[in-house]
């Protein structure tokens, strides 16, 4: 019998670095306690944290999202990506048997969905498994924690009343040992994407500069003089003062073009959580011209890595994309120490293009009662589909859809 254990943390309290050093700066921003705070302002998901204990000892934590009626985030809403390709999957890359299968089942998605709530995800904002180990612990110590985890979050999912549950955002490392416990358990595995990351070896930006292969060296320098040429400066602001109106306003003209939900109102608030929370770590860069914000990202920055929140940019804004998100993106962060820039999943083509690395991400998911038949193939030919996206990216995953 496992010396693992699972609890949940009450309601009325949460983890804090105080009592859980590790969440103390540590060195992926989403595992720190701060942004952990930063998520339990969400009105989409009820926020839990599951306490791993050995031997009775505390040794590892992480984020439960709890959704109540299929009005989460995409992202983390167990029934609600599961076919739904805006989360992932491309269902184009099948084959004509398959796609016609998948064809098929899209409309008995709905009523399927409908009987997995409520439902639990292992996950954090950011795409992230969340899953924060105690300080000291060797790899050995870790894999336990993995091994077990399928096991707990099925007892913890039975606990809360919950008919479906994930675990999300897995790296392949974690996927070697989470995938065959998940697998013996029968949950259903599922590629959901890749982290896009650029890694900064030089020293400097000439030196960045010099590094590159004559194409890509002649295709940054014609971006930025576009982008000089048209009038744009680039301006830096950090900390908490860095969330000014200027970036609301583009992010609300964002969400509007691309009919996502929330108004002003939604996206003020949650800049003043950030703001309240992670503040100090925010990093924004905007491309101005005669005084006037025109597009902006924002990055939050944890010893010497920084991670792509957000970002909106004016219609006005031709060309300011790909020059201020990676090339003075890029500029900046070599001359401040930082040497990854995480971007997120999505997009892909034009990160490869742009110097990034991919590395997939795994999830597993476990259906219960009516619909489960449904959500489980429909997840299968999702997650086959992401696998070979990423595989006509060059990218070769060290693991086979989760497993």
């Amino acid at each position: 019998m496992s010396d693992l254990t699972a609890e949940i943390v009450s309601p009325d309290a949460r983890p804090t670095a105080s009592t859980f050093p590790a969440l103390a700066a540590p060195s992926v921003i989403w595992e720190d306690d701060r942004w952990w705070h930063f998520t339990e302002h969400t009105d989409l998901h009820e926020v839990r944290y599951l306490v791993v204990r050995e031997d009775g000892d505390l040794v590892a934590l992480a984020p439960l999202l709890i959704t109540h009626d299929g009005g989460g985030l995409l992202f983390y809403d167990t029934p609600k990506m599961t076919g739904d390709t805006s989360a992932f999957g491309a269902p184009e890359l099948l084959d004509a048997q398959r796609r016609a299968r998948w064809d098929e089942l899209a409309g008995r998605l709905a009523d399927a969905r409908r009987g997995q709530y409520p439902s639990v995800a292992l996950a954090v904002f950011g795409s992230h498994h969340g899953i924060v180990h105690a300080e000291g612990r060797d790899a050995a110590g870790r894999a336990r924690v993995l091994a077990e985890l399928p096991r707990l979050l099925e007892e913890t999912a039975e606990l809360l009343g919950c008919r479906s549950s994930s675990l999300l955002y897995a790296t392949d490392e974690q996927a070697a040992v989470l995938g065959p416990a998940a697998r013996a358990r029968g949950h259903i595995p599922a590629v959901l994407g890749a982290e896009s990351v650029m890694r900064l070896d030089a020293p400097d930006w000439e030196t960045y500069l010099a590094g590159l292969v004559s194409r890509k060296r002649s295709r940054v320098i014609n971006e930025l003089r576009d982008y000089t040429e048209a009038g744009f400066t680039t301006v830096v602001r950090e900390g908490p003062e860095s969330l000014s109106d200027p970036i609301v306003d583009l992010q609300v003209k964002l969400r509007a073009k691309y009919g996502l939900p929330g108004g002003r109102a939604r996206v003020q608030r949650d800049f003043d959580a950030i703001r309240d929370t992670v503040g100090d770590s925010c990093m924004v860069i905007s491309a101005e011209r005669d005084g006037e914000t025109l597009g902006f990202v924002l990055y939050l920055r944890a010893g010497h890595a920084m991670y792509g929140r957000t970002a909106g940019f004016h219609e006005d804004a031709k060309g300011v994309y790909f020059a201020l998100t990676y090339h003075e993106t890029n500029r900046w962060a070599l001359a401040h120490g930082v040497r990854e820039i995480w971007y997120g999943l999505a997009a892909y083509d034009a990160k490869r293009l742009r110097g990034c690395d991919l590395e997939a991400r795994h999830g597993w998911f476990r259906f219960t009662g009516t619909g489960s038949t449904e959500l489980e193939e429909v997840l299968r030919l999702q997650g086959t589909s992401e696998h070979d996206r990423l595989r006509g990216l060059g990218y070769d995953s060290t693991t086979s859809q989760g497993d």
